[in-house]
């Protein structure tokens, strides 16, 4: 039985801590402070000032490594200094753990609407607008060529005493490791694993299967519960992650052309593939024209055959669906990557590299049940022991096995695995419980004193 997800507030002292903190910062008095989201790893708030201005606030949660919002903020400030892509500006951040709100960043409010609330209402001639147009940015940015798969941070001081480093373009940003989910959550926070920055895809695939290793072995001295059907059932998953990660390194290993069979598509760029409308604002009085692109926490260094990719939200449905819809704005997306012939070679490319991407950042804790069955598939498409037949009945939609397999392997979320059998839920876990798209608003009138501890009252 699937557990329901409560919704955390903020205490009072937090929400009085963030008021101060922006008042301090900005050096304007605040208003009201809206909870408007929260995901494992951080908290995000809307701050109205009194002088009607508006500006959002992150903050870490106490288990969020610092890393990961430097990120964000690194990768924010590149791209709107160094691209034509309209990012938000970031007004101010604080990364010391000692801070008495902790870690934080408040970027400006971009007076918008979030296209994913219009865009089926719109035009198609609008819609057409809008894919052509984050086409040429997904392109512009694969042109920009970084030396190893990562994730931006921020430029450090100069150290006489470090070690010195190869001479890099003045134009790119330093990388530092990943600061994708699956890296972090469940419990791998704590975990003492490579996170990168790695230098082929070959590294990076084999440290995602020894993540999975190290997160699994952590579950047996973490005081997990001593019943004897929990014990065996955990025991049983184990050897299941254990053999997926055998079977991930046998892949790995054997997959000659990882880094090498097209170097103009193995060398590495800002991926933007998973972009979607949720994370565009667009002018309420001209929809077509894109104001920003907000939420780029894990937005990384991919390799450029990853990187050119048709967005997820374009292509077919999970139930195996593609209405005419879909069917025109792909059509739109090509024609509009055309004129690069190497991202529009890569753009419908299907091969085992993608098949073992996706796989790669999956739980093979709680996933392992189709995680395994997809390499063995996998295994049998390699040269000698071509299997696609077998690879793609694994994952056909049409049936429901299929689209099990697809839900699990391309979506996150304990909600989906539903249709599977549930696996014990790791003990390494002891994060917040989180709440997704359809939690409930809950607002934060703030008067015009110093105070800001206030009941919150939920909005209708």
């Amino acid at each position: 039985m699937l557990a329901v997800p409560t919704l955390i507030l903020p205490r009072d002292d937090e929400l009085e801590t963030l008021g101060r903190t922006v008042e301090r910062t900005l050096g304007r008095s605040v208003e009201s402070i809206d909870v408007i989201g929260r995901d494992p790893l951080s908290r995000t708030f809307a701050v109205a000032m009194q002088d009607g201005h508006h500006l959002i606030a992150r903050v870490a949660d106490s288990h969020m490594p610092t890393a990961i919002m430097e990120s964000e903020i690194a990768t924010m400030q590149w791209v709107r200094e160094r691209t034509s892509i309209p990012v938000p500006k970031t007004l101010a951040y604080d990364l010391d753990q000692s801070h008495a709100l902790g870690p934080h960043m408040l970027i400006e409010k971009v007076a918008g609407v979030r296209l994913d609330t219009i865009f089926e209402d719109l035009p198609a001639e609008s819609q057409d607008s809008l894919v052509s147009q984050l086409a040429r940015f997904m392109v512009d940015l694969s042109h920009v060529s970084f030396p190893a798969i990562g994730s931006i941070v921020l430029p450090q001081p100069h150290d006489p005493s470090a070690p010195s480093q190869p001479p890099s373009s003045p134009d790119l940003p330093p990388l530092g490791p990943l600061t994708h989910p699956c890296f972090y959550i469940e419990g791998r926070t704590a975990l003492s694993i490579d996170r990168g920055p790695f230098p082929t895809a070959r590294a990076y695939f084999l440290a995602c299967a020894e993540r999975e290793r190290a997160a699994t072995r952590a579950l047996f001295t973490q005081g997990a519960p001593a019943g004897a059907e929990y014990q065996a059932l955990l025991a049983e998953t184990q050897a299941i992650v254990e053999r997926a990660v055998t079977l991930l390194i046998e892949l790995v290993r054997r997959c000659d052309g990882l880094d090498s069979a097209d170097p103009e598509l193995a060398r590495y760029a800002l991926d933007l593939h998973e972009l979607g409308p949720k994370n565009v604002i667009v002018a309420p009085d001209d929809p077509t024209r894109i104001l920003a692109l907000i939420d780029w926490q894990s937005a990384s260094v991919r390799p450029r055959w990853r990187c050119a990719r048709t967005p997820y939200w374009l292509l077919p449905s999970l139930a195996g669906d593609d209405d005419a819809c879909k069917q025109r704005l792909r059509s739109v997306f090509r024609e509009a990557v055309a004129n690069d012939p190497v991202f529009a070679r890569a753009v419908d490319a299907d091969d085992t590299r993608h098949a073992l991407d996706e796989v790669a950042e999956y739980d093979a804790f709680r996933d392992g049940f189709l995680v395994l069955p997809t390499l063995q598939s996998i295994l049998a498409t390699l040269p000698g022991e071509e299997d696609v037949d077998g690879l793609r009945k694994l994952l056909d939609p049409q049936t429901l096995a299929g689209r099990a397999a697809r839900m699990s392997l391309l979506t996150t979320g304990s909600g989906v695995l539903s249709l599977a059998p549930s696996a014990p839920e790791s003990p390494m876990n002891d994060s917040p419980v989180t709440f997704g798209w359809n939690r409930k608003l809950y607002r934060y009138s703030v008067p015009a004193t110093p105070r800001y501890s206030v009941p919150p009252t939920p909005i209708a």
